[in-house]
């Protein structure tokens, strides 16, 4: 299907060169990713600060696949429309008609297709009426692997800046309100266990086909990982079909708000989970966050930020990834990355 759109929509004349964006005059722009997945939403957070800062004047329009887009931008001022396909767009062709309509009904001086190798983000894209267009595969050779790096690297190679620098982080934006909110659902959480002054640990042991990591492992690693740490209070966030995966072992949170979530997670200050959705949710806020994988690159997927890893454990072992996830936990926690933990 992306072969036959390449070859249906070449690139345009409004297809920008590298150097060839003005730095100043973009004042409507359109970033599509339709994707439903929460983790590619989070992903593009990265291009939208820094389409702030670069136009901090500007409307910014997304495309999304999911309700999961409206709530990861909601913190964000210069976001102005959020327009929603189905994930099956094409067999939803009165939604999808409707949605296209009302990007076609709109002229914006900038529209960034921000989702290598996406049919219907390029078929958007071309679609939608602009006076430039970026894609993210634009760039050539200095691409880096990195799915959220890579729009903001073509961003910077379309206005002829600085390729190198420092990228911006993923965030949720989150107010002062929403931090505090989840605070207090963590010490609700706690509160029916014993009183403890041990770090606190969120776990999300769900994840989707072969990156699930099972019960018995789950287990395995969380007793190796507390008897390399020491004690930790565990907390289990508990996945849309409202099943432990670990037992009940451990306190449990459940909500389907994930900006509740998020301030949730960051109350708790560290995060550990396979690769998934929540994994980049929980990069996305102030807590060190460590992704296991066991099937996909961590080179493209790993969790985001500075005091952040995706740990690879040998063979799937257990006792390997929970000295590994340890050993960076300690680097993390010596030396006081921009990590929180919000209770006594």
């Amino acid at each position: 299907m992306h072969w036959l759109v390449e070859r249906v929509l070449p690139p345009g004349a409004q297809d920008v060169g590298a150097g060839r964006l003005p730095a100043v005059g973009i004042q409507r722009i359109l970033v599509t990713r339709p994707n439903h997945r929460l983790g590619n939403a989070v992903l593009m957070t990265p291009l939208v600060a820094a389409l702030e800062a670069q136009y901090p004047g500007a409307e910014i329009d997304v495309l999304g696949a999911g309700a999961a887009t409206a709530q990861v931008f909601s913190g964000y001022g210069a976001i102005g429309r959020v327009h929603l396909i189905h994930q099956r767009a094409l067999c939803h062709p009165v939604g999808t008609f409707k949605v296209l309509r009302a990007i076609r009904g709109r002229s914006y001086d900038l529209v960034i297709d921000a989702a290598t190798g996406s049919s219907s983000g390029r078929i958007v894209a071309t679609l939608a009426r602009a006076r430039f267009r970026l894609r993210a595969s634009a760039p050539g050779a200095l691409v880096p692997p990195h799915l959220a790096a890579r729009p903001v690297h073509a961003l910077r190679w379309a206005l002829g800046g600085v390729l190198d620098a420092p990228l911006p982080p993923l965030d949720l934006q989150m107010s002062d309100d929403e931090r505090r909110a989840g605070r207090q659902a963590l010490e609700r959480v706690l509160a029916a266990g014993p009183r403890s002054d041990a770090r606190v640990l969120a776990i999300f042991p769900n994840a989707t086909g072969r990156k699930r990591f099972g019960t018995a492992w789950w287990k395995q690693f969380l007793e190796a990982l507390t008897a390399q740490l020491g004690p930790m209070r565990v907390v289990e966030l508990i996945a849309a079909d409202g099943k432990s995966r670990v037992d009940d072992q451990y306190p449990a949170y459940f909500t389907s708000d994930i900006r509740k979530l998020a301030a949730f997670i960051e109350a708790a200050g560290t995060y550990v989970s396979a690769d998934c959705g929540v994994m980049h949710l929980a990069a996305a806020t102030r807590a060190a966050t460590v992704g296991l994988f066991s099937t996909t690159d961590p080179k493209r997927y790993a969790p985001y930020g500075e005091a952040n890893a995706g740990i690879s454990p040998a063979d799937g072992d257990p006792l390997v990834a929970a000295r590994r996830v340890a050993d960076h936990l300690r680097r993390v926690w010596h030396d006081g990355a921009h990590v929180t933990n919000a209770l006594p």
